[in-house]
């Protein structure tokens, strides 16, 4: 069963630079300035041509600068020349059996939540699919996928993977007319969901991504056992997932910050969940502003975890969001008591983990600190990516000790 929209024929397109050896290591992308200006064509599927060459299978999206996704090539066994359908088929369902295996070594009694697709990385550029115990997020990153993907043979797919799914849900752009679409079942006003043993509850209609940050489940069970009688500062807190495994942890404290009312309350809901009893700070304010603050009153915390949001969407940023980085990460460093620890993190693909470490180094610098790294993270084993594209190797995370 294919899970893609297709003919047995595509349309062409044609390289005009020779990207071929790139592509066949296992990168998936080809920008506009590989193909001519002359040439017009609009999103959808196509075979993709160098010199009259097949390279394989994939979609044009017609408006972006990541002009062509790969989805399959040429050279590979299960490939049918002018049978997209068929080969289409034969591939989608190699994918997601690799796909499937990975997620097999989540115990289900500790942990129900985890991303099951992966876009590129688990060979289905622009689709991810997130499970939240008995619920299914699918989500496009971009328009043109929605007329690709077969949301109902997905759906079904999923289903047959994991029996438990009631309910399968395709998810939009918040601020767009129509939020998103049951595809199997309905979606419940609240998901409630399992990682690591602790739970938490998510409006997936109105919340960021599919819901929930799934990429930070590893960093925040290490907070778990680094936060025992320390009084905790989460900033950026979102719906307090750090927040609820410090306390977790035995945290003498917890003050969990976030610019947003709605995440601040789903804080606290995530901690009656869990029926914490840790004294919980909740404050929807500014986090700069906090830090600010923060720093004026010369308060001190055990452990402080700075999670922004991306200060780099795009490669033009990169500039600006270093130095925002720099200067949340000093601030930050300066409320943690000495021989304290500091989590810094930053899920910004434009911000490479080298200079992810040189950001955090002049951070201690400017905060006339000096730090040393316990632990580096990254995403966990549900957000792969194909080795090719480290672009696509987005999060990083690390642990120091501040000394002065």
């Amino acid at each position: 069963m294919s899970l893609i929209l297709s003919s047995e024929k595509l349309p062409s397109i044609n390289l005009v630079r020779d990207i071929t050896k790139y592509l066949k290591r296992g990168h998936r992308w080809a920008f506009a300035n590989c193909f001519s200006e002359k040439e017009n064509h609009t999103s959808g599927l196509y075979s993709l041509y160098f010199k009259n060459d097949l390279i394989g299978y994939g979609v044009v999206q017609s408006d972006t600068q990541l002009r062509f996704r790969l989805f399959c090539l040429a050279d590979e066994p299960y490939f049918r020349k002018n049978n997209a359908a068929k080969t289409f088929e034969l591939w989608s369902e190699r994918q997601w059996k690799n796909a499937v295996s990975i997620r097999q070594s989540f115990d289900s009694a500790k942990t129900n939540s985890f991303r099951l697709i992966n876009g590129e990385g688990d060979g289905f550029p622009g689709l991810i699919i997130d499970i939240y115990n008995n619920i299914a997020v699918m989500k496009h990153d971009h328009a043109v996928m929605e007329k690709i993907w077969d949301r109902q043979a997905i759906a079904n797919k999923i289903q047959q993977s994991f029996p438990q799914i009631e309910c399968v849900y395709l998810k939009r752009r918040n601020d767009d007319d129509e939020k998103g679409i049951n595809v199997i079942g309905l979606l419940p006003d609240e998901a409630v969901f399992k990682e690591n043993e602790m739970l938490f509850a998510s409006n997936i209609r109105d919340g960021a991504k599919t819901g929930f940050f799934l990429d930070q489940r590893d960093n925040r069970n290490l907070i778990r056992g680094f936060s025992k009688d320390l009084d905790v500062l989460n900033l950026f807190s979102y719906t307090g997932g750090f927040s609820i495994f410090a306390a977790a942890g035995g945290a003498k404290t917890v003050t969990s910050v976030d610019i947003g009312k709605a995440a601040i309350g789903a804080v606290n809901r995530n901690f009656e969940l869990n029926n914490l009893k840790t004294v919980h700070h909740d404050i929807a304010t500014d986090a700069f502003e906090f830090v600010d603050q923060e720093i004026q009153r010369k308060s001190k915390y055990g452990l402080v975890i700075t999670d922004p949001p991306s200060f780099s969407p795009n490669a033009k940023s990169v500039g600006a969001g270093t130095a925002a980085y720099i200067k949340i990460f000093s601030n930050s460093i300066k409320l943690v008591q000495e021989n304290g620890l500091f989590a810094a993190s930053s899920c910004s693909s434009h911000i490479t983990t080298e200079a992810f470490l040189e950001i955090t180094n002049e951070a201690f610098s400017k905060a006339n600190k000096r730090g040393t790294l316990i632990h580096l993270g990254a995403q966990p084993v549900d957000h792969p990516y194909p080795l090719a594209m480290t672009e696509l190797r987005y999060l990083k995370f690390a642990l120091f000790r501040v000394e002065g």
